[in-house]
């Protein structure tokens, strides 16, 4: 195993929301991990030693494989325990203040958004939905 090149994928696979393949990456690279395997560089360009990275990775992968399935165990794709902030992907309205009152409201093809700056989801408001 590559374990940088490891990282690097679950680090892509994570922004992609592709929850399977974090799952399975980030089990790996524990697993790699728990048999001896030295810890990639948890950031690009900077050489922290093995001491750092080993724990960070070690949590990361934790965390990275226990959001994806939650992801994956919601029916909506709604992982429990994420606070709920939501934007139009389209447009800079109000946000609701669950994902029920979004749905109540007529919001459509919310989906969690890890990435987001101000907001743990996007959909489509409303006046966007259709």
């Amino acid at each position: 195993m590559d374990p940088q090149a490891t990282w690097n994928s679950l680090l892509d696979e994570w922004a992609d929301r592709n929850w399977h393949n974090v799952i399975e990456l980030a089990e790996a690279l524990v697993e790699w991990l728990d048999k001896g395997g030295c810890p990639p560089d948890v950031i690009a360009g900077r050489r922290l030693g093995a001491f750092w990275n080993e724990p960070v990775v070690r949590f990361c992968c934790r965390f990275a494989a226990d959001v994806a399935k939650r992801v994956l165990n919601n029916p909506n794709g709604i992982p429990e325990g994420v606070p709920f902030s939501l934007s139009c992907s389209e447009c800079d309205c109000a946000s609701p203040d669950s994902y029920e009152q979004a749905v109540h409201e007529g919001w459509t093809a919310i989906e969690f958004y890890p990435e987001g700056v101000a907001e743990n989801f996007l959909g489509a408001c409303p006046e966007h939905s259709g």
